[in-house]
């Protein structure tokens, strides 16, 4: 007698959903459908129902596509700005789909892959985000600088900027293609659980059953939105542009000891045991209402950790700051000796430029180095655990390879294409490589170096990008920072082979990374569209065709975004505190030069790890400790305020009606949505204005 196949991944069936699917009369959105996720079972009956009779739904339309990249494009700017303010990024253009979607009768199908080509032009951005700044710290932020001068000595923008946005688009590219062939194995015959994936296709579900009253309630929804983004706007521009003799309004108003840039400050400079405060940032309540309690309470938890510990401890120790741009070594309790050249502004064009002016101050930049170990222990813990996962991501594979399903014919007779030919993964591969290589080499970088690169990308994307599926399949969150970092440092070790210059090696290893990033992200972000297209009736084809032309615009306007806000942030223009590339900056510095406090960086890596062994997110505690104090209250305060309004307004008022909950939990992401788009279209502005300013 055979055995039945076991699965840590699915879930029984219900027994009206095995009647339903023995007798084939189950249909997308039936109430069994909701019933029977992730037991493969429906998984594998809706594919092949996909397969018959989703060519006879209409899905693609070239109006809506082009709608939803103009979306996706305009947040690949948004979330450059926010991911350098804060050190995340939101999916937030997801939500401006639905609502419109809803508003103007799409049908699921449509629906999602919309939602899907604006995600790609959105999330291409991840490695301009997180790594691409980087560059531009190094260039020119004189806290930076080792032994008086900074490690990149040159750089030379057009070229960086061409050779990074061509090399992420391919990449980019290349990733949807490698997904092809983890589809079938994760979605399918194994689901992976995508935690988080049943609210949007509840969503989906709401736009095929919409009655005009709710699609009145859409359009209030978008108008809802558009108003949360003028107030955000107008107050960010209140706080922030220089209108009155280089100061903003509120500067302006109520500057002095306890008030600057947005922040209420309650221990004025020079600070000794730590710096409380409160900032006025919408972005982070908007981002906080994402998360809910229980997650903003564990970044909020590392915040705590190093301003309410390390800080103050630091300090009553009387740690050793050392100060790698001169290699003095400084009481990190006398900082305040700095104070009054700072005041008189006598430290500018000195060696001193950017040395700390207070004992807290100088207390958290070691915390910094600390938070910056506790990312990569964290990342690095993570990625660990997950070694079960990686012995069953290649058993997979195998599995795929044998069984015949990759060569699966994906052209339907007289129909068309279901599946994206899988041989154009070879061609991709190819095209990858060729470009890759050419556009490094024409860009000044030495022949084997580039080559070199181009396969270790294609490797490495594959590898990495099918670990960050799984990852990302089964916990909802998608490793990049601990594989960026894996790939930082086989980058930076394998180009010291090629005798190249500290600032030629830099360069090429950041812009490396960036490239892998947004590859890997493709890779990853791409699950949940296509899981909700298996439940909603999509096409894989209609999918990927969907995902892939979003890429080019929203690698464009990210590099172009990222080069701008970075040089700004570096020139110090820009109150941005980009947590993520000041890590990699730090990382970099410590491979190349050794100029980081390697026992601080160690003590990181053990809080890392014993957090991430503990609660399961060492890297987001590590972030919060990163970041100060002021910006995470609103950050707690948005996911509290989420999770009381769910308990005591949302259950007791529609605690039944499960399509009411759903209309009223939506209309609260627009208006989050809302404080974050605006806030960064408006700071995006003035960042125009002030970087306008260095330049001109």
């Amino acid at each position: 007698m055979a055995r039945v196949k076991r699965s840590i991944y699915r879930q029984p069936l219900t027994p009206s959903g095995i009647r339903k699917i023995e007798e084939g009369t189950l249909n997308w959105f039936d109430p069994e459908m909701f019933a029977n996720f992730n037991t493969g079972a429906l998984e594998q009956y809706l594919d092949e129902k996909n397969r018959r009779e989703a060519f006879d739904i209409p899905a693609w339309d070239w109006k809506k596509i082009w709608i939803a990249i103009a979306i996706g494009t305009l947040f690949a700017l948004i979330n450059q700005y926010v991911g350098l303010k804060v050190g995340m990024v939101v999916a937030g253009s997801w939500y401006i789909i639905y609502i419109l979607g809803m508003a103007w009768r799409w049908n699921p199908p449509t629906l999602n892959v919309a939602a899907t080509a604006s995600n790609g032009a959105a999330m291409i951005c991840t490695g301009f985000v997180f790594t691409f700044p980087a560059i531009f710290i190094l260039a020119y932020d004189p806290s930076e600088y080792v032994g008086g001068s900074p490690l990149i000595t040159h750089l030379p923008m057009t070229r960086i900027l061409t050779i990074s946005i061509l090399s992420t688009m391919v990449s980019g590219i290349l990733g949807v293609m490698y997904f092809i062939v983890f589809r079938r194995i994760w979605l399918v015959e194994d689901p992976l659980p995508t935690p988080g994936f049943e609210a949007t296709v509840k969503m989906l579900d709401l736009s095929r059953v919409v009655s005009s009253e709710a699609g009145e309630q859409a359009k209030r929804s978008f108008k809802m939105t558009v108003s949360w983004i003028t107030a955000t706007a107008l107050f960010t521009f209140f706080r922030d542009f220089p209108i009155i003799k280089g100061r903003s309004i509120l500067d302006h108003l109520f500057g002095g000891p306890h008030y600057a840039a947005g922040d209420i400050i309650f221990t004025p400079e020079p600070a000794k045991y730590t710096v409380a405060s409160i900032s006025l940032i919408p972005i982070q309540f908007g981002l906080g209402w994402f998360m809910k309690a229980r997650t903003a309470f564990l970044i909020f938890l590392g915040t705590m950790f190093t301003w309410f510990f390390v800080v103050p401890l630091a300090v009553a120790s009387h740690i050793p700051y050392i100060y790698f741009n001169t290699g003095e070594v400084f009481d990190v309790a006398d900082m305040s000796m700095f104070w009054p050249l700072a005041q008189r502004g006598l430290l500018a064009g000195t060696p001193y430029e950017g040395v700390p002016t207070s004992p807290a101050l100088a207390a958290y930049q070691l915390a910094r180095i600390m938070a910056i170990g506790t990312i990569f222990g964290g990342g690095m813990t993570a990625l660990l655990k997950m070694i079960p996962v990686f012995k069953t991501v290649f058993a997979d594979l195998r599995k795929v390879e044998s069984s015949g399903e990759g060569a699966r014919a994906s052209y339907i007779p007289r129909k068309g294409w279901y599946e994206w030919p899988a041989e154009h993964i070879k061609v991709m591969l190819v095209v990858t490589l060729l470009i890759v290589f050419m556009v490094f080499w024409a860009g000044g970088f030495p022949f084997f170096a580039s080559l070199v690169f181009a396969i270790l990308l294609i490797s490495l994307t594959f590898i990495l990008g099918a670990i960050a599926v799984k990852v990302m399949g089964e916990t909802g969150t998608e490793p990049v920072s601990a594989t960026s970092f894996l790939v930082l440092i086989i980058l930076i070790l394998t180009f010291k082979l090629f005798g190249m210059s500290r600032s030629e090696l830099l360069i090429m290893s950041l812009i490396g990374t960036t490239v892998f990033g947004g590859a890997i992200s493709m890779s990853g972000d791409t699950i949940l569209n296509f899981k909700n297209g298996l439940y909603c009736g999509n096409r894989p084809h209609d999918l990927v065709r969907g995902l892939t032309p979003g890429i080019i615009p929203g690698a464009i306007v990210s590099g172009l975004s990222a080069a701008f806000l970075s040089y700004g942030l570096a020139k110090g223009e820009l109150n941005l505190p980009a947590p993520q590339a000041h890590a990699f900056v730090v990382f970099a510095k410590g491979l190349v030069v050794g100029a980081v406090d390697w026992n601080i960086f160690a003590a990181g890596i053990v809080v890392g790890v014993l957090i991430e062994l503990a609660i399961g997110m060492g890297t987001a505690f590590g972030l919060g400790m990163y970041l100060p104090l002021g910006l995470q209250v609103p950050l707690l305060v948005g996911g509290l305020w989420r999770s009381s309004w769910e308990k005591y307004v949302l259950e007791p008022r529609y605690g039944g009606d499960e399509r009411m909950k759903t209309l009223k939990l939506l209309d609260t992401y627009m208006m989050a949505t809302g404080l974050i788009v605006g806030e960064a279209i408006m700071g995006t502005l003035v960042a125009l204005y002030l970087v306008a300013g260095l330049i001109f």
